[in-house]
């Protein structure tokens, strides 16, 4: 039987919660025949080279790498390896909807390029206790406890004395290996896993802002968040992932980029619905993305993908980041030849934001730290384009967006 439909889905100590991902793909509703699971172990250090042992219904492979490569590299791994003509990329630890492949396939069918994205179903899931959780995971933990019945009745099944924080943090901290709080069983009977889950109440605030024009609107790259399923062969066009990325990094965003510059088709499927099963955050997660951002930026130095430092300066506004983007649209297609410094000192000074925090500075003096403050003359000339583009009325916001680069 030919497979159409491949499933890649890297996983670096995340042992046993990628063996309850790998059971939740069993409840698809979609021909197992014609689909195949990829598990790339990035060299983990648990037990995950048990599942070498896995024998699930669908088509699966397991490698694993000889070395720890990063999230980027295993994922490019499982797309040479790959026989489905559809891809779908997920994270190890993440459960799925019996629909998820069936509805990502529908939306392949009759368009080569397009790259599908889950909508606002989006949720978490605590499926085991580890004593390496922060005490605010703990907490969370005891507060869903409280609210939500059934989850609080799979907690009295492990923590056999009365619960209370105190009681659950003791139990947590002495654990030597994760504890099971939901099984298996709650995977087949798909309505007890619903019930548990605790959906993230943001939506996801871009999603919820680009309703009503995402398909026009040049933000829409940054929503695809992770998962997706894409064309084999477009992918392989793009050139995959970027692996230059270590650690945590946007390599997700990264590549929505160039497939949106590369005319994809983004597609939200509010349907399909992901449930993060939490786990222990990575102790250099804060750092690896500081660095992972800067070098995103250097790679494309365009304010398309720099806007996004603007997050670290000012209180996120899609409305306002998608007018400055337009509006610079507009001023490069007008004059083409014309307000070069200007456009430079906005995407050096985007780019200083990143390197100050990369270096754990606040991100203020961006106009000295660039070396801007040292040349009067070069100075001089990109205020002066700054006044007459303030003098054509039109692009208040890119102007606003250099004054506050400029003043911070």
């Amino acid at each position: 039987m030919e497979i159409e439909v491949t499933i890649i889905m890297p996983s670096y100590n995340r042992y046993p919660l990628n063996l309850l991902s790998l059971y939740a793909l069993e409840k698809q509703c979609f021909d197992l025949s014609k689909m195949e699971v990829i598990l790339i172990d990035d060299a983990s250090t648990d037990q995950t080279p048990k599942i070498k042992e896995y024998c699930p219904p669908y088509h699966f492979q397991y490698i694993r790498n000889s070395t720890n490569v990063g999230v980027a590299a295993s994922r490019n791994i499982g797309l040479r390896h790959a026989r489905g003509e559809i891809i779908i990329i997920l994270d190890a630890e993440t459960i799925v909807s019996p629909n998820y492949v069936t509805l990502n396939r529908q939306h392949h069918l009759t368009h080569e390029k397009s790259v599908v994205i889950a909508g606002s179903k989006r949720g978490r899931i605590y499926t085991f206790l580890s004593p390496n959780f922060t005490n605010n995971q703990i907490n969370a933990i005891y507060k869903w406890s409280e609210k939500n019945s059934l989850f609080n009745q799979r907690l009295k099944e492990v923590v056999s004395q009365e619960q209370t924080l105190s009681s659950l943090t003791t139990h947590i901290r002495h654990l030597q290996e994760p504890q099971q709080v939901v099984n298996r069983e709650d995977i087949d009977d798909i309505k007890n896993l619903y019930s548990m889950v605790k959906y993230r109440s943001y939506a996801h605030h871009l999603l919820k802002y680009l309703r009503e024009h995402f398909y026009s609107s040049p933000l829409r790259w940054m929503a695809c968040l992770g998962f997706l399923s894409i064309k084999r062969s477009f992918m392989e066009q793009v050139g995959g992932y970027e692996e230059n990325f270590k650690g945590w990094g946007p390599e997700d965003a990264e590549l929505a980029y160039r497939l949106y510059k590369a005319n994809a088709n983004f597609i939200i499927e509010d349907d399909l619905e992901t449930f993060h099963q939490e786990h222990p955050p990575s102790k250099t997660k804060e750092e690896d993305m500081n660095l992972n951002r800067l070098l995103f930026q250097l790679k494309h130095p365009v304010l398309d993908v720099s806007i996004r430092a603007l997050h670290s300066i000012h209180p996120t506004d899609y409305g306002l980041m998608e007018k400055i983007i337009l509006e610079h649209q507009s001023l490069t297609a007008s004059f083409p030849d014309e307000f070069h410094e200007f456009n430079k000192a906005i995407i050096t000074l985007l780019h200083q934001i990143r390197i100050n925090i990369a270096e754990n500075r606040p991100p203020v003096n961006l106009v000295q730290n660039t070396g801007f403050g040292d040349d009067s003359i070069a100075m001089e000339r990109i205020l002066i384009e700054r006044d007459h583009i303030q003098s054509c009325g039109k692009y208040n916001h890119l102007v606003w967006l250099f004054d506050k680069l400029s003043t911070i």
